[in-house]
């Protein structure tokens, strides 16, 4: 084997490692975004029940206090 493709097979072995490190970093941010996006569902979700409690609640205290339809 000649020293130009021992050289050759050098670079090819740090490109495959660099490639792994590059694919480990984006696991770990693929990982992080999703937990960060379970994060938001989980938040929107609160607020969708908040935001319906809230609707039950004025529309209670509207049905209760508001002027009652006049009748003809």
């Amino acid at each position: 084997m000649s020293e130009r493709d021992r050289s050759r097979g050098a670079e090819l072995r740090a490109e495959r490692i660099r490639w792994k490190g590059r694919s480990h970093n984006m696991s770990q941010a693929s990982r992080s975004m999703d937990e960060r996006l379970r994060n938001m569902r989980a938040q929107g979700s609160n607020l969708n029940r908040r935001l319906h409690w809230h609707a039950e609640e004025s529309k209670s205290w509207h049905t209760a206090w508001d002027d009652p339809p006049r009748l003809g």
